[in-house]
Parts: C-alpha cells; sequence; structure tokens
C-alpha cells in the first residue's frame, strides 16, 4: 500500500473509532469539514455547557498530497477568549476543564455559545484540507436545589422556584417522616412540579415517602418562561419533616 493509502486508511480508521466511542455523562457532537487554500479559511462548530466536566475537541484530517500537514484548533468561550489552542498534525486533540462555576456564569442570562475552532494558518505551503471535527462535552446532571423542608397540616404548602435554562430532565426527589413521636408512620404529600408561564402542571402525584418526578422540558417550555415551581403540600394533621432534591440533565 503506498503512502497515500495508508494516510487514508488510518484517518478512515481514527474517524471510525471516533464514530463509536461513547463515555457517560457525555454528549457527543460531529461534523465534516473543507478548508480552503487561504490562511483565513476556517470552520467552527457551536455549542452550549450546562454542567461542570471536560470539552474535548477532536480533528482529523487529510489532504490531497498525503502528507502531513498542521493546522490550528482552538477552544473559544463565549466571550471570545481561548480556553486552550493547539497547533500540529493530524489528529490533534485539546481537553479543557469546565467547572460549573464557570458554565454558570456565561448561563447567567441566557444559554450561550461556546465553539470549536480550525484554521488553516500554519502551514508555510498551504492546501485545501477536509476531515471531520468532534467534540465531547458535558452533560452529567446537575443539582438545581437540595434543602430541608418542614410542613405542618391541614393544606400548609411550600414552594420552590427554579430556573431552567435550557432543554432537558427535571427530577424532583422528595423524603420525609412524621414530626411526631406518637406517630410511627410519615403521612402522604402532594408533590407537583409546575411551570407558571404556561399555566402547565406537569406532574403532581400524592403518596408516602419517597416521591418522584421525572420530566422532560422542551424548548418550547424554555420559549413560555424559564421557570418552574416545584410545589409540597401536607393535607394532613400530622407535622412533616422532610428533604427535597432537583436535578437537571441537559438535552444539548
Amino acid at each position: 500500500m503506498d503512502m497515500v493509502g495508508r494516510k487514508t486508511l488510518l484517518l478512515a480508521s481514527w474517524l471510525y473509532l471516533l464514530s463509536i466511542a461513547t463515555g457517560a455523562n457525555t454528549r457527543t457532537l460531529e461534523a465534516p469539514f473543507a478548508l480552503s487554500s487561504d490562511a483565513r479559511s476556517e470552520f467552527s462548530l457551536r455549542f452550549q455547557v450546562f454542567s461542570a466536566g471536560r470539552i474535548v475537541v477532536e480533528a482529523a484530517w487529510n489532504v490531497e498530497q498525503g502528507v502531513a500537514y498542521p493546522l490550528h484548533i482552538a477552544l473559544v468561550r463565549p466571550d471570545g477568549s481561548e480556553a486552550e489552542r493547539r497547533e500540529g498534525n493530524s489528529p490533534l486533540r485539546i481537553e479543557y476543564a469546565i467547572a460549573e462555576a464557570e458554565a454558570d456564569k456565561f448561563n447567567s442570562d441566557s444559554p450561550a455559545k461556546w465553539s470549536a475552532k480550525i484554521v488553516n494558518s500554519v502551514a508555510s505551503e498551504r492546501h485545501e484540507v477536509s476531515g471531520k471535527l468532534r467534540l465531547t462535552i458535558p452533560a452529567a446532571a446537575r443539582t438545581l436545589e437540595d434543602t430541608q423542608f418542614t410542613l405542618l397540616g391541614s393544606g400548609n404548602a411550600q414552594e420552590i422556584p427554579l430556573r431552567v435554562l435550557a432543554p432537558g430532565r427535571v427530577t424532583v426527589e422528595a423524603e420525609w417522616q412524621s414530626d411526631s413521636p406518637a406517630s410511627k408512620e410519615a403521612p402522604p404529600l402532594t408533590l407537583s412540579l409546575e411551570h407558571p408561564g404556561a399555566n402547565r402542571i406537569y406532574a403532581r402525584r400524592a403518596a408516602k415517602s419517597p416521591l418522584r418526578i421525572d420530566q422532560q422540558i422542551t424548548s418550547v417550555d424554555i420559549e413560555r418562561g424559564k421557570r418552574i415551581v416545584v410545589r409540597l403540600q401536607n393535607d394532613n394533621t400530622a407535622k412533616v419533616k422532610g428533604r427535597v432534591k432537583v436535578t437537571f440533565a441537559p438535552a444539548l
């Protein structure tokens, strides 16, 4: 097999491994790219980040001549600053560890767009080049609320307002016990997940501890308002104390 054939086979094998690789709590985006020989020729893939973890940018490419050929890749924050950058031959990879605080900083008002950029500006003699760019983005569920509650009887209720900036799955888990030493069994409560902007009750369950609600929040829901409300109500006479936890897993 000649050099061109070996290079093509190597590229194909690497891209195949990319296509089947997956990780827990991550989301993968892939896109083919083609760059001209102009030093300003670039390709970018935009995405959102809501969870802590590692952002991985991987690129593989070939050129008609079948020889080693360097490119420039960069991970760019929503404010335009570069989080990571690297130059080199195919395949090329960069990683960046993002904390929840940084993700929240850029998503404080509305979801912000990061971008992975690849530029044909490194080689002294530039050629047309094509390949594939792959992003691995953290998508782990994160805690929106984790708090204790106390409810008196006779309809006493507590509401917990939350903001959801993007589509994904919201999970509400509540557990409680009677606050009376004379009562061995906790009374049932009513747990609800509501969207005030759409005047909609996603789910409502009444049962003994523990209770759980899983709800997929869509882009249509987000357009009608980013605020959701978790509501706990005690229609019994016994006072209860418990804990409610709300998590969000983004659907990037």
